[in-house]
């Protein structure tokens, strides 16, 4: 009989309802407003720019030798007045894509001349070390490293190069340089996401991606690549979907870069310019607030 009474008692507890206790309101989930300092991009011309930030420079791509290069055969070496002429004395970064020519052969005496810490794949860092850059200033990345250079936070993204038909061979160590162009191979690709000063910014050299690292960054301006895109499916809106549609786009690595750097505007090709406009087209088609820049020579874009 106890024990009857024990299983009622539990049974009428079970059915008692549990006092509601108020809940306090739900906070908004719009996130607070960043705030940013100033900072400008500036286009250095074939994939490269620079970001300046309270005095600090980050350089991404930076070649400004911008070479006649009639024949891939034939050695290469960097414009040491161009690079004195177009790039800062100092820097706390260089930021390098993939060890093509076009991207990196000035990286080394820019990283020499200013101090800059030179990173990028071990393509890049073999080819760093063979110009006689200090160890200490070279930092080989694969990809999913995250670090602080100077004010800029930088994380280190696994990419892949446009679908050009080359293959993706590395660089050596112990090259002895001059190299000629050809022998300047891919060696891996890498993207960029940086953080400063309350800004946050996304570069691409080569029009390609791996949407899955991609996915997450959210940067507000987004350096991109148009050069060859169409040779990889749904390319630009793939990229623009898997970094959160961000604000406002820069057009990348679509000028003529075998003609000398000059400040200002450099005349198109019509197909050129014709392809900027598919470019934007496609940013708007799928992105419809995204604002699409294309940059001019050496002239800085407030952030």
């Amino acid at each position: 009989m106890t024990r009857l009474y024990l299983i009622s008692i539990a049974v009428l507890a079970a059915c008692v309802p549990t006092p509601s206790v108020p809940r306090k309101p739900a906070r908004s989930a719009q996130a607070a407003p960043v705030s940013r300092e100033p900072a400008t991009l500036t286009y250095l011309g074939v994939a490269g720019f620079r970001l300046e930030a309270g005095g600090a420079n980050l350089l991404f791509d930076p070649y400004v030798s911008r070479l006649a290069v009639p024949d891939f055969g034939v050695r290469v070496e960097p414009d040491l007045a161009a690079i004195a002429r177009y790039t800062p004395a100092r820097a706390a970064a260089i930021l390098i894509s993939h060890s093509h020519f076009d991207h990196v052969l000035d990286a080394p005496s820019i990283a020499l001349r200013t101090g800059a810490v030179l990173l990028g794949t071990d393509s890049t860092a073999a080819l760093a070390r063979s110009a006689g850059v200090p160890q200490a200033q070279i930092l080989a990345a694969h990809g999913g490293e995250a670090m602080k250079l100077g004010p800029f936070d930088v994380r280190v993204v696994p990419a892949l190069h446009s679908l050009t038909g080359q293959p993706n061979l590395p660089i050596a160590p112990g090259q002895a340089l001059p190299l000629r162009a050809r022998d300047y191979e891919e060696g891996n690709t890498l993207q960029y996401f940086v953080r400063v000063n309350g800004h946050a910014l996304y570069f691409v050299g080569t029009a390609n991606l791996v949407d899955a690292a991609v996915s997450g960054m959210h940067p507000d301006v987004a350096i991109v690549a148009t050069g060859l895109r169409h040779k990889v499916p749904d390319y630009t809106c793939r990229l623009l979907r898997a970094l959160g549609f961000p604000a406002r786009v820069v057009a990348n690595h679509f000028d003529a870069w075998q003609e000398p750097l000059v400040p200002g505007d450099m005349p198109l090709q019509p197909e050129t310019a014709a392809d900027l406009e598919a470019f934007e087209a496609e940013v708007h088609a799928c992105a419809p607030n995204t604002r699409v820049q294309v940059p001019v020579h050496l002239q800085p874009i407030p952030l």
